[in-house]
């Protein structure tokens, strides 16, 4: 097999994986049963497209993409820390509670964690950054929080401004840039609580090690 052969395989079948979560998620999720429909079709297209490149018949696959199985490992979350020239934290206001947090959510399959933090921060305020630094990595288990209802991985990543304007999203109803001090005043979602402070502290050390658990 030729190099350039080689790298076509492994796009196809990165597009199948990528497809196949696009499909799980959705009938994780979804409620509409047209909605439900489109991402059963999805992974059969996903389940087709590996069977071009994967030495296992169509059939195989198409059976292992419908097993009601589910590879059980933390979620991955990704978040963006963006500081400006006072030294104030960016927080977004959640359109379903009402609470505040810094911007991020789940990283996508085929994207980088970095990528994610990036992609998200866009979407939740409008903003243009660059991921600059990982601050850290935290096992949201440790925290001993309550309504966690998930085991989850957060990777907070220190943003540079390039540009853009701060705009509501479906996700987001309100920005704030607050001092650490003005941080304590307001109603943090869950997990916030211990990553807000956490952002501060670290912003505040350039110089240290990421931190993680």
């Amino acid at each position: 097999m030729t190099r350039e052969s080689a790298d076509a395989v492994a796009t196809i079948a990165a597009a199948a994986d990528q497809l196949r979560a696009i499909a799980a998620n959705g009938l994780h999720y979804g409620k509409d049963p047209y909605d439900i429909e489109r991402f059963h079709q999805v992974r059969d297209i996903a389940a087709s497209l590996l069977g071009l490149v994967d030495s296992r018949s169509t059939v195989e696959i198409e059976r292992i993409f419908h097993e009601e199985v589910e590879l059980r490992t933390p979620a991955v979350m990704v978040e963006g820390a963006i500081f400006d020239e006072h030294e104030r934290l960016l927080l977004v206001e959640r359109a379903d509670s009402r609470e505040w947090c810094i911007p991020g959510g789940a990283a996508d399959v085929g994207e980088s964690p970095s990528a994610g933090a990036v992609r998200e921060v866009l979407e939740e305020t409008g903003l243009r950054v660059r991921a600059e630094r990982l601050l850290g990595v935290y096992d949201n288990k440790t925290w001993n929080l309550p309504s966690i209802a998930i085991h989850a991985y957060y990777l907070i990543f220190e943003c540079v401004l390039l540009g853009g304007t701060l705009t509501p999203s479906n996700e987001t109803t309100d920005f704030r840039w607050v001092t650490e001090a003005q941080s304590r005043d307001l109603p943090l979602y869950r997990s916030h609580v211990v990553k807000v402070p956490e952002a501060f502290r670290l912003h505040r050390l350039p110089g240290t090690a990421t931190a993680f658990h």
